[in-house]
């Protein structure tokens, strides 16, 4: 096919999507044959059956020529793209009043901002932000590093509680209280990084290998309330680093934050595809702020993107179709960009070879 279509079966009906111009096609079997003979090669004719699939715009499209990844990334980057239509002009009045409108529109349907999973909770002690205070934003951002070479040292509880506080936790209050001090209906709530439409969308699950003071196991972390719900009472630390694709010096964490993000959230208010890069900002803004926060505490950080989906989605006990596990962050005691394994196999490689003598062919005795 050509790089811009997929074919779907839905209700028995074969539907060609074209999914750089979000449309799509009920075909029949003629001309699905012969859309298939032009995208191999076939020449156009005058038929009726060619001039149909000429004007759909459906061959339209060309081969990208230095696409490095598969058809899969590139439905992502080509579909998730907003496009004006054919003739369409560039809107250039402001879109105030749209977006208000839309907005009231769909506000009675909006999804809880908030989760809570049923069961035995945690309480965190207070994040200890003076600590943070004494670092300049200066300071945080010359130390913030990646780390492999972690020690098994475990972490205070405190030192858990301000980093999962300062980077997800409602800091400023567990609603929109900026908005609702003008008489607007206050949805969603603020963390200390930005979140597309402040839904929050991305939702931190701790993994507890070393952390004095809470037993290892699995907890989500309760932004509103600043606890712990616990999804798994016990946890091998030698089991995480398979989970994240055999990086194994991750098995010596002190602990370690899978990222979910909660579709649903978004699909509430920005149903267009494109939204699943917001989804990804957000964690990215996450991520740094972690870091930062990390390197606050004089604690070393790794961010890791790399898991296995079908092993981490049901450790934490996700719904699948409607949240995943996006990103992973650990942190612990520990000092390197490399792991300790894989320092020892660079170094082996850049050892000089063993010398041998060396034989004059040329030479006449």
């Amino acid at each position: 096919m050509t790089p811009e279509l997929f074919l779907r079966i839905v209700d028995g009906k074969v539907i060609v999507w074209d999914y750089a111009h979000h449309t799509q096609f009920e075909i029949d079997d003629p001309h699905l044959e012969r859309l298939i003979a032009l995208c191999s090669g076939a020449e156009p004719t005058d038929s009726e059956i060619d001039q149909t699939l000429q004007s759909s715009g459906v061959l339209n499209a060309r081969y990208p020529e230095q696409w490095g990844w598969d058809c899969l990334s590139r439905i992502f980057h080509r579909g998730t793209q907003i496009d004006l239509k054919p003739g369409e002009p560039l809107r250039t009045e402001d879109g105030a009043q749209e977006y208000v409108d839309y907005c009231a529109a769909i506000a009675d349907k909006a999804p809880p901002m908030h989760l809570e999973l049923p069961g035995q909770t945690v309480p965190l002690p207070d994040a200890d932000m003076a600590r943070l205070s004494a670092t300049t934003l200066a300071d945080a951002l010359r130390a913030r590093n990646t780390c492999r070479a972690f020690d098994a040292e475990p972490l205070e509880l405190r030192q858990v509680s301000t980093a999962l506080w300062a980077t997800f936790g409602a800091v400023h209050g567990d609603k929109r209280y900026d908005m609702e001090t003008q008489g607007l209906l206050p949805i969603g709530y603020r963390r200390t990084s930005p979140s597309g439409g402040s839904l929050q969308t991305s939702e931190p699950y701790l993994v507890a290998l070393r952390i004095r003071g809470l037993a290892p196991g699995v907890y989500h972390y309760r932004s509103h309330q600043h606890k712990l719900s616990v999804v798994q009472d016990s946890f091998d630390p030698a089991l995480l680093g398979p989970l994240l694709g055999q990086q194994n010096f991750a098995n010596d964490l002190a602990y370690g934050i899978f990222i979910v993000s909660r579709f649903h959230k978004l699909w509430w208010k920005y149903p267009h595809s494109r939204a699943y890069r917001v989804a990804l900002l957000d964690i990215g803004c996450l991520i740094q702020t972690f870091q930062l926060i990390c390197a606050a505490q004089n604690v070393q950080s790794w961010p890791a993107g790399h898991f296995i989906d079908a092993e981490v989605n049901p450790l934490l006990r996700l719904d699948t179709e409607r949240e995943s596990a996006m990103f992973f962050v650990g942190a612990g005691r520990g000092s390197g960009p490399l792991s300790r394994n894989q320092f020892s196999i660079l170094q082996s490689r850049m050892q000089p070879p063993t010398s041998e003598p060396v034989h004059d062919l040329t030479a006449r005795p």
